[in-house]
């Protein structure tokens, strides 16, 4: 599967899978999905560890500052359900609108750009660090192949849900962390 999605990647088109078999829709919604959390937690591993060997401070993650205005709760809502419809909705449902221009490719590679960009204000010091840009949002770039190509071949539909439970997956530990952190005060 990581070999398709590097081919989609190296020329990405608009041409959905013609699979007729819900069954095998999932299962590729699945392979995608572990490889979209595989990616995420391997780069973030590697950021944290570039960050620490070179002493650079990104500040406070948005999330950290957000606990403090709101509830692990209204939080996890945000996260999970609010964000990955608006952001599939501005970022990849868009796609199927230039699905027969001469240059899709560049409309692909542009919305996965403009979703790592967009991640850059969930650092609170990244404005120091701009020449880190592709670093610091690595997994959010890599999250945004992920998501385009599960749009392009599977619907919107299955990129919200995978948004979604990438997201839900990713954000748990810091939750369960959160609610017993708090239950122990």
């Amino acid at each position: 599967m990581i070999l398709t999605i590097w081919n989609y990647l190296k020329n990405p088109t608009s041409a959905p899978f013609t699979i007729e078999e819900k069954a095998q829709k999932w299962q590729i919604f699945r392979r995608v999905l572990f490889l979209a959390i595989a990616f995420s937690i391997g780069l973030g591993f590697t950021i944290d560890a570039i960050t620490e060997a070179f002493n650079i401070d990104l500040g406070d993650h948005g999330i950290e500052t957000l606990i403090e205005k709101y509830s692990i709760y209204v939080l996890f809502i945000f996260v999970v359900i609010f964000a990955p419809i608006l952001e599939e909705l501005i970022f990849r449902a868009p796609l199927v609108l230039f699905k027969n221009f001469k240059y899709y490719n560049l409309v692909f590679y542009l919305s996965v750009i403009l979703f790592g960009a967009v991640h850059l204000s969930n650092f609170e010091l990244y404005t120091n660090y701009l020449w880190l840009a592709p670093l610091i949002v690595a997994p959010q770039l890599a999250a945004g192949v992920f998501l385009g190509y599960t749009r392009v071949k599977l619907g919107l539909f299955y990129s919200i849900l995978l948004h979604a439970l990438h997201n839900g997956i990713l954000f748990l530990p810091f939750m369960i962390f959160t609610v017993l952190e708090e239950s122990t005060k």
